[in-house]
């Protein structure tokens, strides 16, 4: 059996475990819970937290994934009503065409990959024959779009045949005049994929709030990381259990609220300029430590997980300990930092 069941009441939620499913997109509870709702006329939710149609191209000669020239991000691609494909940059929304070749090697063997609510569509249509309606933050983003979306879905209301809802986050609150009797997250894992201390955390709200405010009865969860404690103590309603965990790693590693933390950013349009600024401040840094003997404090360089934004250079030196706050008021008497250009977050709630 590749899926487990947590049955709380009028809720039950199936934890599915993908890596028993043969590399396939929808496994084998998707495919036949899908088809059962849709036979009996329920309202079904799909939950993928991508927009768009296929999250990048990759050249299969070389390997060359094309990126923003502004902003270091893979280029995303968006589905036209007229069938074409558009790149965009999620971050600053510049436009790109299609690539035909590779702009390194000028191979055709050009290969999307991932999957946005667009290809998600696509693949219902061709699996299961139905339509999908996708909602995004777009959709409720004024009074008349959402008096839009509403009326959308009221068409449906008395209909035999309901559209499958395709949303990204936006799903995991309850949307006016849709209660859905099934909801699906298509990958759980998402949220695990980021270099964060609080990754777990969030991932873990991500699904458990979900689960309390929607009332729909049955939830499908699909992850590649069955035994993962956000994901498995999410879907057993324990709050509890995912902090004794989440306590014991911040603990360990001295992460809020055992520690403090301190980021401070650094921005430019030169590479070099930016890596001589932050290495700079990094030994004035170090010096300070030493001669206030502070040495539990924890001080390290990293660029940040986007390097460039809007055609600047990024990187932070991360400060971290129980004296971060006493070390701070030091360094602001010794070194004008803000005159510097660098921006100071003295409680910061992430490393990226």
């Amino acid at each position: 059996m590749n899926y487990e069941l947590f049955d709380h009441g009028e809720k039950k939620i199936y934890l599915i475990n993908m890596l028993k499913e043969d590399h396939q997109i929808f496994s084998e509870l998707f495919e036949k819970g899908v088809r059962n709702y849709l036979q009996a006329g329920k309202k079904i939710g799909i939950l993928i937290n991508k927009k768009g149609h296929t999250g990048g191209t990759i050249c299969k000669t070389c390997g060359h994934i094309p990126q923003c020239d502004r902003c270091s991000v893979a280029i995303h691609y968006y589905l036209l009503p007229n069938g074409e494909k558009v790149g965009m940059c999620h971050i600053c929304k510049k436009q790109y065409q299609f690539p035909k070749s590779c702009e390194q090697c000028n191979s055709s063997q050009i290969q999307e990959y991932g999957m946005g609510t667009q290809k998600l569509a696509e693949l219902i249509k061709k699996t299961f024959g139905a339509e999908s309606l996708i909602i995004e933050s777009e959709s409720v983003r004024s009074p008349k779009k959402i008096e839009k979306l509403s009326s959308e879905l009221q068409k449906y209301q008395n209909t035999e045949k309901k559209p499958i809802i395709i949303g990204t986050s936006l799903l995991t609150t309850p949307i006016k005049d849709r209660k859905f009797d099934l909801l699906i997250f298509v990958n759980a894992d998402i949220g695990l994929n980021l270099p964060d201390f609080n990754a777990s955390e969030k991932n873990f709200y991500f699904l458990y709030e979900a689960f309390l405010k929607h009332q729909c009865k049955s939830f499908l969860v699909q992850t590649m990381n069955p035994d993962h404690h956000s994901i498995r103590n999410a879907c057993k309603l324990n709050k509890s259990d995912f902090f004794a965990k989440e306590y014991d790693f911040r603990k360990q590693y001295n992460y809020p609220p055992f520690g403090e933390l301190c980021l401070i950013l650094y921005k430019d349009e030169i590479e070099q300029k930016l890596f001589n600024k932050v290495d700079q401040l990094y030994k004035e840094l170090l010096y300070l430590q030493e001669r206030y003997q502070l040495k539990e404090l924890e001080i390290y360089t990293t660029p940040p997980l986007v390097y460039k934004i809007f055609g600047k250079y990024r990187y932070n030196i991360v400060i971290k300990g129980k004296e971060v706050r006493n070390f701070m008021d030091i360094v602001y008497s010794k070194l004008q930092l803000n005159k510097k250009g660098f921006k100071i977050n003295r409680n910061a709630e992430s490393i990226i």
